[in-house]
């Protein structure tokens, strides 16, 4: 009979703790980047060369990272409701760097103009190589923010 009950109760524990690990992932958040300080802070045109000229290492550097990223301000693009600010070279580099913007800082980013200086907060998710040369590289951020002008 104990051994029964040792049973029921330890079954009843597992399903408990499963059933709590369930609720705080399903209600997990990301951290709102506005208030986390940044690992990285790096020129939009230096961050691309830096892919350009090896992309596994860049990437390497910068995973699980959140970078500060200043430049000028090439395109604000809005997209079924996501926001993309695009930084880099106005003048001839095609490769730049891209913000998706965080849904709360949307509204701050659609008034932006072509040229201005910038700095935008975000997390790394990729590189967009272009092998041909002909439209240019991308490095992508995510969940960004707009930090002070410069």
């Amino acid at each position: 009979m104990q051994k029964k009950q040792l049973l029921v109760i330890s079954i009843l524990l597992v399903l408990a703790a499963v059933a709590i690990y369930a609720y705080r992932e399903y209600n997990r958040t990301n951290k709102d980047l506005a208030s986390v300080e940044a690992d990285y802070t790096v020129e939009a045109t230096a961050l691309v060369n830096e892919f350009l000229a090896n992309d596994t290492a860049a990437y390497n550097k910068y995973r699980n990272k959140i970078l500060a990223v200043q430049g000028m301000v090439k395109s604000v693009d809005k997209v079924e409701g996501d926001c993309t600010i695009v930084l880099g070279d106005t003048t001839e580099m095609s490769s730049s760097v891209r913000c998706l913007v965080d849904s709360v800082q949307a509204k701050n980013a659609i008034v932006l103009k072509r040229g201005e200086r910038i700095t935008v907060k975000g997390a790394i998710t990729g590189f967009k190589k272009d092998d041909t040369g002909l439209l240019g590289s991308d490095v992508e951020l995510n969940r960004c923010v707009m930090g002070s002008s410069k």
